[in-house]
């Protein structure tokens, strides 16, 4: 599997969501002191970046919709995978 590395502002981190994350994909977020692994249902990409994630936790596998704005203070960091390609962004 192929990994990149990448260091995102916060408004970076909106766009890039925007333009590269696709709906099938493995997303684990992690932030304040909380992972939150699942697959990517969908993408609102309004003018509040909301993704709708199928969890994938050892006890919850419920969907949930996470507001990307409301967290983004606290984005640690996000892994995305997509078909052979992890991608680990940090937040700058």
């Amino acid at each position: 599997m192929n990994r990149q590395i990448i260091d995102l502002s916060q408004n970076e981190l909106l766009n890039y969501i925007v333009d590269n994350f696709k709906e099938d994909a493995l997303l684990e977020i992690s932030y304040n002191r909380v992972f939150i692994p699942g697959k990517i249902l969908y993408i609102d990409k309004s003018s509040d970046v909301i993704i709708t994630l199928q969890l994938m936790g050892q006890l919850l596998h419920q969907r949930v919709d996470i507001n990307i704005n409301e967290i983004i203070d606290e984005i640690v960091e996000l892994r995305y995978t997509y078909h052979e390609m992890e991608v680990i962004i940090r937040l700058s």
